[in-house]
């Protein structure tokens, strides 16, 4: 026993919607995230720099004197000064500030972060002056900043997954509402309106796409239903045809077996025997002919000259029925595209119709086409011919007219109107110019 293959997890539309919204958000928050933690940071370099600058206006009047001064003080761990003459410290606060070349710079002093001003203006010739603060606060400040930008960053996250699953809602409703028409589709047994998408273009593409697709399956559901009803129809229809010869073959069986006859007896039963087994053969082989005719389809179809098609059923109707001539009227190299097989074979049913049941001598088999392209196909004979009311009936299988010689199964021209239908034409009757019936068979250029 052959295993289901499991089904993956899946997710509704509005979910997916949601978070790809929120996947959006996330890479969106996480770049301006980051990019305003830069700029804080930067920022708040900028204000311990611009400390700095004010601090060294001071400073740099007199700074030996303003490290004295600062020294008086006490200890100051908000300012560090350190003065410098050729890399000689000749005067520094209790915090000594490392030598650096001119510039501001951030460094690290037994654990903590100093922004360093290093300059030369304003100084005798060989002396640097070094003004620090420390970076404690500036960092505090920014580990704040940074906690506030990601909170702003998740609480928008979160924001946008939530409007994303209201919005998106709104957005695959269509959809939503596309497959529950769908699901319901032909449940009611009547005929259906289309299924309708409007609101979202890939929603009218996917309603577009559907109703081609529910279409096609609504004419092969027709098709098969058809189909079906006509192979139970056959098989009745058959079955009926069928049952007389049958029935007679055993009736004739239990005679010979049961009665004591004589040799004219016997040899009269056997006749009816073989006459009954020659007339389910025939019906046999028609009803595997039809059958074969309700399997052809368009890829059967080839150029077919129907000039010489008719030419060659002639003769070899004039060769089997020696009494019978058939004269021929077509135009040259009539092409078509069509079945031969089928064609021939409605030509040959004609003919032998003619013969066998309308005691025909003499037919004209005429082949033209017509202004607007297609081929009129006739078959006229000098026979009894048919009645007017029995010219439709006699299409249809197993139907004979009253002016019929016996042993016919009735489907020879139910093999004729077929192949006309299968060639997207139609077969008839009509007064023949010969004195009998005219068999007219109509094909379409295709």
């Amino acid at each position: 026993m052959c295993a289901h293959r499991r089904r993956r997890g899946s997710y509704s539309l509005r979910t997916r919607v949601a978070a790809a919204t929120a996947l959006g958000a996330t890479v969106i928050a996480a770049v301006v995230s980051w990019l305003s933690v830069q700029a804080l940071e930067r920022n708040n370099l900028a204000q311990a720099d611009q400390e700095l600058t004010i601090a060294a206006r001071i400073v740099l009047i007199q700074p030996v004197i303003a490290v004295g001064v600062l020294s008086l003080v006490g200890p100051n761990h908000d300012l560090a000064v350190t003065v410098r003459d050729d890399s000689t410290v000749v005067s520094s606060t209790s915090v000594h500030l490392p030598e650096l070349r001119p510039g501001s710079q951030t460094i690290s002093l037994d654990g903590v972060p100093f922004r360093v001003l290093t300059t030369t203006d304003n100084q005798p010739r060989g002396r640097t002056v070094s003004i620090g603060i420390p970076l404690t606060q500036a960092y505090h400040a920014t580990s704040e900043q940074r906690r506030w930008v990601l909170a702003a960053a998740l609480l928008t996250i979160a924001a946008t997954a939530g409007l994303g699953w209201v919005f998106g809602g709104r957005a695959v409703r269509p959809i939503v509402h596309l497959t529950e028409q769908v699901g319901s589709y032909g449940a009611t047994g009547q005929p259906e309106e289309p299924v309708n998408g409007s609101g979202v273009r890939e929603a009218e593409q996917l309603a577009d796409a559907l109703n081609g697709l529910l279409e096609r399956v609504t004419r092969a559901q027709a098709a098969t239903a058809a189909a079906l009803e006509t192979a139970r129809d056959f098989s009745a229809v058959s079955a009926h045809e069928l049952r007389t010869p049958l029935t007679a073959m055993r009736t004739d069986l239990e005679v010979l077996r049961t009665l004591d006859l004589d040799e004219a007896q016997r040899a009269e039963i056997l006749d009816d025997l073989q006459r009954s087994q020659g007339r389910v053969e025939a019906t046999l082989a028609a009803l595997e002919r039809l059958a074969a005719g309700e399997l052809t389809n368009d890829s059967d179809l080839v150029e077919t000259d129907l000039a010489d098609l008719v030419d060659q059923a002639a003769h070899d109707a004039m060769r089997h029925y020696p009494a019978l001539t058939v004269r021929i009227d077509a135009d040259p190299e009539l092409i078509i595209h069509g079945l031969p097989t089928g064609l021939r074979l409605a030509v040959d049913n004609a003919l032998t119709n003619s013969v066998r049941h309308g005691g025909a001598t003499e037919a004209l088999v005429s082949a033209h086409r017509i202004a607007d392209g297609a081929i009129v196909l006739s078959i006229d004979d000098n026979g009894r011919g048919i009645p007017p009311l029995e010219r439709d009936a006699v299409f249809q299988r197993f139907v004979r007219g009253r002016d019929a010689s016996k042993g016919g199964s009735g489907l020879g021209l139910a093999l004729v109107a077929q192949q006309a239908q299968l060639h997207g034409g139609r077969a008839c009757f009509d007064d023949g110019t010969l004195g009998g019936v005219r068999l007219v068979l109509t094909l379409p250029e295709r």
